[in-house]
């Protein structure tokens, strides 16, 4: 059981200080890539309103950073600019930033796109970026402007698109605000994300992303031919012998008077010839005659053949167990790995592409058990005469037919009695071996060509299953809200351990870092993504650090993705004298990795997850390992972290004190425009709400934004003294401290 923010129940947070995780690093080279899944996609010579609804998709799918770059031209140099654009472009801005995190120049457009003249047509989109407007501006606001802000943040949510843009402004906002305003924004971010957290059948879904897209199904088809060129001629040399040698035979007999004998005999050997036609009966069996023990070379084959063994052990008939089943399914197991590497080794796939088709085969093997000792099943087949009573018949006929001829023959001349006999014998005995070979091979391709249709229908009946099953695969933005909604539940789950509001906190941040899993596991990777998109892992281990005004708190949690579960770990408090340095590594592929050092010693050490790729991981798309590992690192919000481990590493309380509430260096006064401009006006007072007007956006757009000092900002709590050193901190262990 859980309760309602991801956590099994009795998951206290472990009290541990002298050790903290080590560094976790996952190669994601092995995962998923979706190659029809083109969201990220910047088409060829893309207008800059194109590239923008590119960079929507980035932001929904948490990589503002990449969203921003993308939205850049079409709302900083693009007179037609609209509301949504604005809207987007304002959340891309400040998304998992502070507000000292902008730099001089994001400080410079912000300014001009405020001051810049309001649209001409208003969108459904006004009324989201009024809110944005009045959220960026009600920190430093009146009381009754933060109502204002928060009242119509509410109303959003009575409209379908109303809901859509509310949540992406709890969602974005939630590093930006300060103050009691924050402690709002928060209760309201975290019953979001309680609702959303298994919203979309989630546990149902998420392991679909990390499925390949299976490969079409192949089956082999029937075998060449087996029988030699001398086989077919000593065929034709038999026949032509034996149809010369009865035409002499004829004439001899007719000559001498013996046309009765003739007749009599022709129609013998004929009526018997029939008879041994139609009275041979070819059986169809399984060709055991193949070593089936030994395994294809390769990596590929390896690969096939574990994992076979691992479904044929999985799916195996009730009252046996994994060994028996294993050695009963040998001889056809074996046949189905050469049929299947035969089929798939050249086409450069990964195992997983095709782990739909192994479980098929593996059910297939189940139904055909039959309490027998041993499993027949083999993809080779062999065909094999036997001769019913018509048929026997038919051989005495014959026999009798020819021997009845050399006694005729024997009553003209003896020596064409002897001729008779020897090239009968011969030419009969060469001709019938020969024509059962080709005709038995025949029916080997018939039952080969009819095996073929029937095992390609049932594996394709069986794709067209799998590929319903995982028809509602959920997209990249899908994932990247579940994970939203895990952060923020853990952070709650943190701030509500160490007794904290949101506004307590000066800073928190985020590392994930993934966690790896079997390779045989039953449903595929570890790892997937999109093209152009970060990768998303199955598991996640997630360390959450609070900076208050008395330390940091840190507290690390595995999560379990596919089910939204989290099961804690440890955690660890300290005070920022105690903090020696962090080392920030960057690789020539653009992976990073952290390394947090202590003043005793302890060492918390965080890699981004490896990234590699190749042909099978590319799909076409022209990517570089640097583009990926970027990516991947916006979406955990990497930067913001380093951004702050680094300012406590250099600057300790100072750096607390310099950008804690009411002392950031880029607090502006869109706010106070607003309020001019709606008295002047003389609009509603701040307790209505509706449809944002003409004058409130101009008057939001035309304000004098100053973003470079901080000076004119009123202090909205007294500065609280520095604690001492030695002073607990709250909710914490003095002796753990």
């Amino acid at each position: 059981m859980t309760d309602g923010s991801g956590f099994r129940d009795g998951d206290a947070p472990s009290s541990t200080t002298n050790s903290v995780s080590g560094s976790s690093t996952v190669g994601a080279q092995a995962g998923t890539v979706h190659g029809d899944v083109r969201v990220y996609m910047v088409p060829p010579g893309a207008t800059p309103e194109e590239r923008f609804e590119v960079g929507a998709l980035h932001l929904e799918g948490n990589m503002p950073p990449r969203a921003l770059e993308l939205m850049n031209e079409a709302v900083l140099m693009r007179p037609t600019r609209t509301d949504r654009m604005l809207f987007h472009w304002l959340l891309a801005l400040v998304s998992g930033r502070s507000r000292d995190e902008l730099t001089t120049e994001q400080t410079r457009q912000l300014k001009e796109v405020l001051a810049g003249p309001p649209a001409a047509v208003h969108d459904a989109w006004t009324d989201g970026l009024r809110v944005v407007l009045l959220l960026l501006n009600a920190v430093t606001a009146t009381e009754d402007e933060m109502a204002l802000a928060l009242k119509e943040l509410d109303a959003l949510d009575r409209s379908v698109l109303g809901r859509t843009q509310r949540r992406m402004i709890l969602r974005h906002l939630e590093q930006f605000l300060e103050g009691p305003l924050e402690d709002q924004l928060w209760r309201r971010a975290i019953e979001v994300a309680a609702r959303g957290q298994q919203a979309g059948a989630r546990q149902d879904r998420v392991w679909k992303f990390f499925e390949p897209p299976p490969i079409e199904a192949r089956a082999r088809g029937a075998r060449p031919t087996t029988v030699p060129a001398d086989t077919r001629l000593r065929a034709e040399i038999s026949r032509l012998a034996l149809v010369a040698w009865a035409v002499y035979l004829a004439i001899q007999l007719t000559l001498n008077g013996r046309l009765a004998v003739l007749f009599g005999c022709a129609v013998v050997l004929v009526g018997g010839l029939l008879g041994l036609q139609r009275g041979i009966v070819w059986n169809v069996t399984y060709d055991h005659t193949q070593d089936g023990s030994e395994i294809p070379p390769g990596a590929f084959a390896r690969k096939v053949e574990g994992r076979l063994r691992y479904y044929v052990a999985s799916y195996r008939p009730h009252g046996l167990t994994s060994d028996q089943w294993l050695w009963q399914t040998a001889d056809a197991r074996f046949s189905l790995l050469r049929e299947i590497v035969g089929q798939y080794s050249y086409s450069r796939i990964s195992i997983e592409r095709i782990a739909w088709l192994l479980r098929h085969e593996a059910t297939h093997l189940k139904r055909l058990s039959g309490g027998e000792a041993r499993v027949s099943f083999r993809r080779e087949l062999r065909v094999a005469p036997g001769v019913s009573a018509r048929g026997t018949l038919g051989i005495t006929a014959v026999v009798g037919g020819c021997l009845w001829a050399t006694v005729a023959a024997a009553g003209v001349d003896l020596l064409l009695a002897v001729g008779t006999v020897l090239v009968v014998s011969a030419s009969t005995t060469g001709y019938a071996r020969a024509w059962l070979a080709m005709n038995g091979d025949h029916r080997r391709r018939v039952a080969e060509t009819a095996q073929h249709a029937e095992v390609l229908a049932a594996r394709q009946a069986a794709l067209e299953r799998w590929r319903a099953r995982l028809a509602d695969r959920p997209s990249d933005a899908e994932l990247a809200q579940w994970l939203d909604h895990d952060r923020k539940l853990l952070l709650d789950r943190a701030l509500r351990h160490y007794r904290l509001t949101a506004s307590d906190v000066v800073a928190h941040a985020f590392i994930e870092t993934p966690v790896g899993g079997p390779p045989n596991s039953e449903k595929g990777k570890t790892a997937a993504r999109v093209p152009r998109g970060p990768w998303r892992f199955r598991k996640y281990r997630i360390s959450v650090f609070l900076l208050t005004a008395d330390g940091v708190r840190n507290l690390v949690s595995r999560l379990n993705f596919e089910t939204g579960v989290f099961t804690e770990q440890n955690r660890m408090n300290y005070r920022f004298d105690v903090v020696a340095s962090i080392r920030v590594d960057r690789t020539a592929s653009d992976e990073q990795k952290l390394e947090l050092v202590l003043v005793d010693g302890t060492k918390i050490g965080m890699q981004m997850a490896e990234v590699s790729l190749d042909e099978d991981t590319t799909h076409g798309v022209d990517e570089s390992t640097e583009s990926v590992a970027r990516l991947t690192q916006d979406a955990a919000g990497v930067q913001h972290t380093i951004h702050v481990l680094e300012g406590i590493a250099a600057e300790g309380r100072a750096w607390v004190r310099r950008t804690g509430f009411g002392r950031s260096q880029d607090g502006g006064r869109i706010a106070s425009a607003l309020r001019d401009e709606n008295a002047s006006r003389g609009q509603e007072s701040p307790g209505r709400t509706g449809t944002a007007t003409d004058a409130d956006l101009a008057a939001a757009r035309g304000a004098e934004v100053n973003l470079s000092s901080g000076q004119d900002r009123p202090e909205a709590r007294p500065a609280q003294p520095d604690p001492s050193p030695d002073s607990p901190q709250p909710g914490a262990d003095p002796k753990t401290t």
